[in-house]
């Protein structure tokens, strides 16, 4: 280990507080763990290094022996004892360690490899970890419900998601940490996340649903949907829903509704007052002779446009109405006008 800068490895000045290492370490041990990164022999080896910077800085007497003799630091007595001759190897058959009833190289078995250690066992804790990375960030679809109205001039909608994130307790590994923060294998699965490495999260904010929007439309936060063991986001999708509305019809970006004609502008030609759906009154012309069913344009009245479709137009279909309370003189002239006409009608008299 002569020669290492540790603080350096893992990024941090010399005066970094204990949580600074604690967090380096945490962010480099994610980034470089054998399990993320399966035959990266370079990523292996430096992730070696970070753990053999942790443990010296994260340990206050450690960290004090290299600070102040830097590389010579295994030299200088530990207390009452005194550490490794100058020139010493060990190796794990040299050292019979044990943690916590574990194997010192029953734990590098199951640490680095996933494997077998000396005693035979398979031990692999963190393979529920490796198949969870391994799985895609899952996106997320949220439903919105707007009027008609708000789809023509647009509208800004809170929302309130609950998607699942990253156990902030064990960084999605699924497995409890020890007071130093490092993961504890004989501790059993991290409380918070029970295991799962992921936890409920709340995403708030403001989404802004365009003019033009249609029933189905989905708007993309990038970034903004669950995420998977490695930290990494799916998306939400806004999907947008438009209500029906009882008086306009919609066809892609054009507007259909019903217009009353009298029989008389029907016949003869004239004009009606409609309301459009940003609730102007526009007047429209009625050709003579029209007939139920037919539609007049008023262009440029239908949705904006939106994501290459062009803005629509509005529909007025017509729909002739014949008065029920004529008066004597109007009867009359109806049937002047049938006997005109040759048409035959029958009389009430």
């Amino acid at each position: 280990m002569n020669g290492k800068d540790y603080y350096q490895i893992l990024g941090v000045p010399r005066t970094a507080t204990a949580e600074e290492i604690k967090k380096a370490h945490r962010r480099l041990a994610r980034k470089y763990h054998p399990d993320l990164n399966p035959g990266d022999k370079k990523a292996e080896e430096q992730f070696k290094l970070i753990q053999e910077a942790y443990d010296v800085l994260s340990d206050e007497e450690k960290r004090k022996k290299y600070d102040q003799y830097g590389e010579m630091w295994q030299q200088m007595p530990f207390g009452a004892g005194a550490g490794p001759r100058p020139g010493t190897q060990y190796t794990t058959s040299d050292i019979p360690f044990d943690f916590g009833g574990i194997n010192f190289e029953d734990f590098l078995g199951q640490f680095f490899s996933g494997g077998r250690g000396r005693s035979g066992r398979v031990a692999d804790p963190f393979a529920e970890f490796r198949q969870r990375s391994e799985a895609p960030a899952e996106d997320i679809v949220f439903g919105i419900d707007i009027t008609l109205e708000e789809a023509y001039r647009g509208v800004t909608r809170s929302i309130h998601v609950t998607v699942e994130d990253v156990c902030p307790d064990c960084q999605g590994m699924g497995q409890r940490r020890n007071s130093r923060g490092q993961f504890d294998l004989g501790a059993g699965v991290c409380p918070r996340c029970r295991g799962t490495g992921r936890v409920p999260a709340q995403r708030s904010g403001q989404v802004t649903i365009p003019p033009g929007a249609w029933d189905g439309l989905r708007l993309k936060l990038s970034g903004q949907g669950a995420a998977d063991a490695r930290g990494r986001r799916g998306d939400l999708y806004i999907q947008v829903r438009v209500l029906p509305h009882p008086k306009f019809e919609r066809d892609g970006q054009n507007l259909l509704f019903d217009v009353a004609v009298p029989y008389t502008i029907a016949a003869l030609g004239g004009e009606v007052t409609v309301e459009t759906l940003d609730g102007q009154k526009r007047q429209l012309i009625v050709p003579p002779g029209i007939q139920t069913g037919q539609k007049l344009r008023l262009s440029g009245q239908g949705m904006p446009a939106l994501q290459g479709r062009p803005a629509g137009d509005a529909f007025a279909r017509v729909r002739i109405t014949v008065p029920r309370d004529l008066s004597e003189r109007e009867r009359q002239l109806l049937q002047e006008l049938a006997r005109l006409r040759n048409d035959t009608i029958r009389s009430t008299k």
